[in-house]
């Protein structure tokens, strides 16, 4: 049986509160210019220190603060990866991410069309009033670079 993924590229958007989960990470101050420099070096890193340590529990989340759409606009960006249990490490960083209520919608295809999503859910929430926090986060559930149109991106824009 082939299997295709949808052509749909707005499917409905959701609200939901992300539960507490443990992740290895680390921390950037970037630009939306410079994200190219992060593209699966960060993830390479991380998953080769926590699956020689511990369990990954998780895909690759990207955690944006302060970032605000304008390319020159300086953010923290964190690329974490969930992790099973208390852990230690020499490289990189490991925190609790508490809850987090969010507007969540699924961007199929490459990422260079992200900016469209992200247009449709601030439309979204700007229609319907919803106060929103400082911060966004990417969780990449299908990666492949090899045909971007492939990949598959829960986006989730904080809300209160």
């Amino acid at each position: 049986m082939n299997y295709q993924l949808s052509t749909n590229k707005t499917k409905h958007m959701t609200i939901k509160t992300h539960p507490p989960l443990t992740v290895l990470y680390s921390t950037h101050q970037t630009t939306i210019q410079q994200l190219n420099q992060f593209v699966g070096t960060v993830m390479k890193d991380l998953y080769a220190e926590a699956t020689s340590n511990t369990i990954v529990s998780g895909p690759v989340y990207w955690i944006y603060y302060g970032m605000d759409g304008k390319q020159e606009t300086l953010f923290t960006l964190e690329i974490a990866l969930p992790i099973q249990g208390p852990y230690q490490s020499s490289k990189f960083s490991v925190k609790e991410l508490p809850p987090f209520k969010t507007v969540a919608h699924i961007h199929e295809g490459a990422w260079e069309q992200l900016h469209t999503t992200y247009d449709q859910m601030m439309q979204h929430i700007e229609a319907n009033k919803i106060p929103i926090k400082d911060e966004c986060r990417e969780l990449y559930l299908n990666i492949d670079f090899q045909t971007p149109q492939n990949n598959i991106t829960e986006v989730q824009v904080g809300i209160f």
